[in-house]
């Protein structure tokens, strides 16, 4: 089967519209859309408007395609795609976030025109920044009639040494198998479900991403129909109360959420783009990722088989009730879950760096007997069609409890029905909206309340059905876990930054709590302003910051790739530096009131070049495994802070250009690190 890029040579045009415009793919429309306070879409996807876009492409049947197979994937169109090939109907797919196949042969033609529709016309669907057309690639197939099918071949790790290859294709044939390090063949079987021994075995991990390259030929008479590569790790994994174990090591996972906009240019799927984000997170010292709320794009798994990066890959963020008004949820998941987790669990296969598959997050009905049956019926089919990966769900116990007593935010009941104002409050608001705000209104309550009794229940009954229990927010659960079910495989599938310190310290004494997943590692659009220190001013009682917001404002890293300080302290806590780091708050609002957010409590950088602010006062952080900190600021001293959690604060530091020095001391009063930071000077030529 041989595989072409169809990216190039399309054109677009909005629904309503006569300006056609040239395009290559990926393309998101809905990054050039116009934003508006007032547009449906709302603060969850950044205030963007929706639309209807049709894409068109024509093209020529090459002679060489002729009595041929020929078969066209879809990476990823948002949402509501059609596919029509010479006007005949010939392909859909309601989720956005899914891969899809279909076959064009027998609607092909001498000269083509290929039209895909993203119908994103009904908002708000999304509690994020979703994009909208088609933005990951498209490739098409070429095969014979006998052809070994997309995705077709899967391997599996049966033993450190020992893999099984199982090839599924269409038509006759016999099927031969060589697996390559590199460019050698080491070695070779033939069969359509075949062990093979790889002699002087390389195994893949975080800290040795070894891969492999199996060949599969498809042959009939001596004659090769068709052959199918792919490349592969070599890796077992093994979960309990124990922990969880790659390659027999006790791995702890250092990790974070993300979502899968690239910043500037919206939910376009570039490799690049790709390679560079897990690269980053990677130096960030982060070992693994939770591809929040939807099934990660496949160069981003390339991406992390290649660097090392685990991955807990994720399916739906509903079910059957409505996060908003035109989601997915209810009769359009029930009619497409187990294509578009079978879709999933296909691209992931032979990916070493996925570990676990989500099969939800946040579903508030897991409180309820129809959502525990589905949880139930969902695990079993993941089960079914791969066995050697774990399957988690992100349970948010506030939101399970509530919906238990009839009572969710998202208008559930106790028969699991959404009442007829569903996911809309706060004069129209989208709910998600509502339920950051209630996050940060409410704090450590919702922490608290995951160890009540009315979540006991909940978990109960949900732990039998998962391989891991995944808990957003629920850290007063760890050492109570550990302590009644330290049989029970638990993970932090959603924390907050701010936490880190504590929750690695649950991670790193209880053996069944396997690691932590911090909301968020990387900033994104969308959910606008939940992780945004909001800044007012004293006298006008304005903010200080005007303008539409269109960032979340929660990562430790931010949309361009920057790292924050903090990503030295997460570094610190995990024992991966010892080297301080010194941060400053923004001293330009040191006249404003400040608001922090639940998701992000300080806004501090690594500079001490603040132009026009002489004067100023704000708080000077300092990040360090010392027991305190002195600062001195152009050789003289500020002050001396005792370090707590490993950060030392000091308060009101006044500004004045020059030299930042923080010096760390032990116990014993060894000086046994320093950080500085000098102002620049000189003047910018922008």
């Amino acid at each position: 089967m041989i595989k072409y890029d169809f990216n190039r040579e399309w054109t677009y045009y909005k629904e309503g519209s006569d300006s056609k415009k040239k395009v290559n793919l990926p393309h998101d429309a809905m990054i050039y859309e116009r934003r508006n306070r007032e547009n449906p879409s709302g603060g969850a996807c950044a205030y963007f408007d929706g639309g209807k876009y049709i894409y068109e492409k024509q093209f020529h049947m090459e002679e060489e395609w002729r009595d041929k197979v020929l078969i066209l994937e879809c990476e990823g169109v948002y949402h509501n795609a059609t596919v029509i090939l010479n006007g005949n109907k010939i392909g859909k797919r309601a989720y956005g976030y899914s891969n899809f196949y279909t076959e064009l042969t027998p609607y092909l033609k001498a000269d083509n025109m290929l039209e895909i529709i993203a119908d994103n016309e009904k908002t708000p669907n999304s509690r994020w920044y979703s994009g909208s057309g088609i933005y990951r690639g498209v490739n098409l197939y070429v095969s014979e009639k006998n052809y070994i099918k997309p995705n077709g071949v899967k391997i599996d790790t049966l033993t450190e040494s020992k893999i099984s290859v199982k090839t599924d294709f269409v038509g006759m044939g016999n099927i031969n198998v060589k697996i390559y390090d590199k460019d050698s063949l080491v070695a070779e079987g033939k069969g359509q479900d075949v062990e093979i021994v790889i002699p002087n075995v390389k195994l893949w991990d975080e800290d040795a991403p070894y891969l492999y390259r199996c060949c599969v030929e498809l042959t009939n008479d001596g004659i090769v129909n068709d052959s199918q590569e792919t490349k592969f790790g070599i890796r077992t994994i093994k979960w309990s109360g124990k922990g969880l174990f790659i390659n027999g090591k006790n791995t702890l996972l250092r990790g974070t959420c993300i979502h899968h906009d690239n910043g500037v240019i919206g939910a376009c799927n570039f490799r690049d783009a790709e390679y560079r984000r897990v690269r980053i997170l990677k130096e960030a010292g982060f070992n693994a990722i939770r591809s929040s709320h939807n099934p990660i794009s496949k160069e981003m798994l390339e991406a992390c088989d290649e660097i090392g990066m685990y991955v807990m890959d994720e399916l739906y963020d509903y079910w059957l009730i409505h996060k908003n008004p035109y989601d997915h949820a209810d009769n359009d998941f029930l009619n497409d879950w187990k294509k578009d987790c079978e879709a999933m669990i296909d691209k992931d296969y032979n990916h070493p760096s996925v570990l676990m598959y989500s099969i939800g997050n946040e579903i508030s009905e897991l409180g309820t007997e129809k959502g525990q049956s589905l949880c139930k019926e969902m695990a079993e089919y993941v089960k079914a069609k791969d066995s050697k990966r774990a399957v988690t769900c992100g349970i948010n116990l506030l939101l399970a409890t509530m919906a238990a007593k009839g009572s969710g935010i998202y208008g559930e009941k106790k028969d699991g029905k959404e009442n007829k104002n569903g996911s809309m409050s706060m004069d129209s608001m989208p709910t998600s909206t509502f339920y950051n705000i209630l996050m940060n209104k409410m704090g450590g309550i919702i922490d608290k309340m995951a160890a009540k009794p009315s979540a006991d229940k909940v978990c109960d009954i949900l732990a039998p059905l998962l391989d891991i229990s995944g808990y957003n927010y629920a850290t007063s659960r760890y050492d109570k876990e550990q302590k009644q079910n330290s049989d029970r495989c638990i993970v932090g599938s959603e924390t907050l930054p701010k936490t880190l310190y504590d929750n690695w310290q649950y991670v790193k004494k209880n053996d069944n709590l396997i690691g932590d997943f911090m909301w968020t590692g990387w900033d994104y659009i969308g959910e606008t302003g939940i992780g945004t220190i909001r800044y007012m001013s004293k006298q006008t009682r304005k903010n200080a910051i005007p303008g539409l917001p269109i960032l979340a404002g929660c990562g430790v890293i931010d949309i361009c790739g920057n790292m924050r300080p903090e990503v030295g302290w997460n570094k610190l806590i995990w024992g991966l530096q010892d080297t301080p780091v010194l941060a400053v708050e923004p001293m330009k609002y040191t006249n404003c009131k400040r608001a922090a957010s639940m998701w992000r409590n300080t806004d501090a950088v690594a500079s001490w070049s603040w132009d026009g602010c002489e004067g100023n006062k704000s708080d000077v952080i300092v990040y360090t495994t010392a027991e305190y900190a002195e600062l001195f600021c152009n050789g003289r001293k500020v002050g001396r802070s005792k370090v707590n959690k490993m950060k030392a604060t000091f308060k009101r530091v006044t500004y004045e250009p020059g030299e930042l020095i923080a010096k760390c001391y032990d116990r014993q009063g060894r000086e046994i690190g320093t950080a500085k930071l000098i102002s620049a000077t000189g003047k910018s030529n922008l």
